[in-house]
């Protein structure tokens, strides 16, 4: 049996102001094209008119339960500001964005059939997703990480990348490019709350033990994790690289300690809470 739910919403949810965006001020210069200008236009208008509802990412990921995947019924859209980046090819075709550019109380991952992304979706950018028809669930089963997708698997426990023709109907860019300021945290301050933002890890380093290793063993063939240690608690965290990332074949830094920043999520299991870099 397919282990999928529907959500309708059938109350209003109050419209939550972000601070970036002034009340009522949603101009949208055409710089990011005209039709799809047009359609984030309409779908402002549809927002302030309460024709669609528009959720925070924290609502959008309380419909999700654990091995199921839930589909959107109802009129509704979210809004985040892009924390990732495959441009140096960590990161595959996905994005994840957060509901603030700085201080962020939720993120998520967004899947999409799309690679070279960073030119569309590029970090800081302000993205409305209409979910109506869309999937919340995983891309991977058990791995707890929050996405949004367009299909769902066979068997009905995970879900699919949305496609190129469907993203450019329901993930829609604002011309809005903002700062993302990392969150400031000692690494035994992270937690599964913060899987999907982007997060400064403060006064860590990795282990001497590492020293002359690279960030992508070579006898990996998808990815690799790296011990990232705090120097004032004892906290610790795997730094996740893919064999595709452009700076796996640099030397890990050793000797020193510093801070990193990278966005939050989890491996490929979900065994563990891991960070991943968008560059070095």
């Amino acid at each position: 049996m397919k282990l999928f739910k529907a959500i309708i919403l059938i109350t209003f949810l109050t419209v939550t102001n972000f601070s970036c965006v002034q009340d009522d001020d949603y101009s949208i210069p055409e710089s990011v094209g005209l039709e799809e200008n047009q359609d984030l236009n309409q779908l402002i208008e549809q927002i302030n008119s309460g024709a669609v509802d528009l959720m925070t990412i924290s609502q959008v990921k309380s419909f999700f339960v654990s091995g199921e995947v839930t589909l959107i019924e109802s009129n509704i859209a979210v809004k985040g500001y892009v924390v990732s980046s495959d441009m140096t090819g960590n990161f595959y075709k996905e994005f994840y964005m957060q509901d603030e550019s700085s201080n962020p109380t939720a993120g998520i991952k967004v899947v999409l059939n799309q690679v070279d992304s960073y030119n569309q979706f590029n970090i800081g950018r302000e993205v409305y997703i209409k979910l109506q028809n869309l999937y919340i669930g995983e891309t991977n089963s058990g791995d707890g990480v929050v996405a949004i997708g367009g299909s769902i698997n066979q068997y009905g426990d995970e879900i699919e990348s949305i496609t190129e023709n469907m993203a450019a109907e329901t993930v829609l860019r604002s011309s809005n490019t903002v700062e993302i300021i990392p969150l400031s945290l000692n690494l035994g301050q992270i937690n599964d709350s913060h899987i999907g933002t982007y997060v400064r890890a403060e006064n860590v380093q990795f282990p001497n033990t590492l020293s002359g290793l690279t960030f992508v063993d070579p006898y990996d063939d998808y990815d690799t994790q790296r011990d990232l240690e705090s120097c004032v608690d004892s906290g610790s965290i795997k730094i996740e690289t893919s064999a595709y990332a452009s700076f796996q074949d640099n030397l890990l830094p050793t000797g020193s300690s510093g801070s990193l920043s990278a966005v939050v999520t989890r491996s490929y299991d979900g065994d563990e809470r891991v960070m991943m870099l968008n560059s070095i």
